[in-house]
């Protein structure tokens, strides 16, 4: 019997040590937590990331911000340029800065120069160019392209820069002159849109498609820069 004893004795000991073991190891997790030196641990790569460095612009100089933009439309301005370049890049960061100035100044050129009635004014020109663009970017959305609407609107609208150059040469310079020479310089700022343009765009298209995509392409082009010739 006093073996039985000290058994169940020796078992009520066993059972007070363990449960004074799990308490110890509990609140020993629960400092841990809250310790300076394992929060640090726990939170150091989160606090690496500053939000407010990277979005927040309210308190930044206007200049620095309008220099920023300048200089990011500028960059893309240089891929429709250099096709060879980062196509990703114009993609990735959109905008429709660059495109929006483009149709207010071919506008405003073909206006300048046609001094009749039968000239194109002002909104018929920007019509044409934006819901120009609107209807292509939207027949390679229903053609099942990977790419966004604002993307391919970013990208039909910067490459529209080609023939904006040839419309400044045309009517500033060539003005009701020299057609041959007109339509030459137009000719190459049509192909230099078009090729641009498809350098971006001919990846977002499975093969089967891709004539359906370039066609609508080339016949906006073609109809910019034959206003481009016709009213210079």
């Amino acid at each position: 019997m006093n073996s039985f004893g000290n058994a169940s004795v020796d078992i009520d000991m066993l059972e007070r040590e363990m449960a004074a073991e799990q308490t110890a190891n509990l609140s020993g997790n629960i400092a841990g937590m809250s310790a300076p030196k394992s929060s640090s641990n726990r939170r150091g790569p989160m606090q690496e990331v500053d939000l407010d460095a990277e979005f927040d612009t309210l308190e930044e100089p206007v200049w620095d911000t309008v220099k920023r933009d300048v200089l990011t439309v500028g960059a893309k301005f240089s891929h429709v340029i250099l096709p060879h370049g980062d196509k990703q890049q114009l993609l990735r960061d959109w905008d429709l800065w660059g495109p929006l100035f483009i149709c207010v100044g071919l506008a405003l050129l073909l206006q300048h120069n046609g001094g009749t009635e039968s000239a194109p004014q002002f909104t018929q020109v920007f019509t044409i160019t934006f819901f120009g663009s609107v209807i292509v970017t939207a027949n390679i959305k229903l053609l099942g392209g990977n790419i966004s609407f604002f993307q391919s609107l970013c990208v039909i609208g910067y490459c529209l820069l080609p023939p904006f150059a040839a419309a400044v040469l045309c009517s500033l310079f060539l003005h009701g002159i020299a057609f041959p020479l007109r339509l030459l310089i137009t000719s190459i700022g049509f192909v230099w849109s078009t090729y641009a343009a498809m350098g971006f765009l001919g990846g977002c298209q499975p093969d089967k498609k891709r004539l359906l995509v370039i066609y609508p392409v080339f016949l906006f082009y073609f109809i910019v820069s034959w206003m481009i010739i016709s009213h210079s």
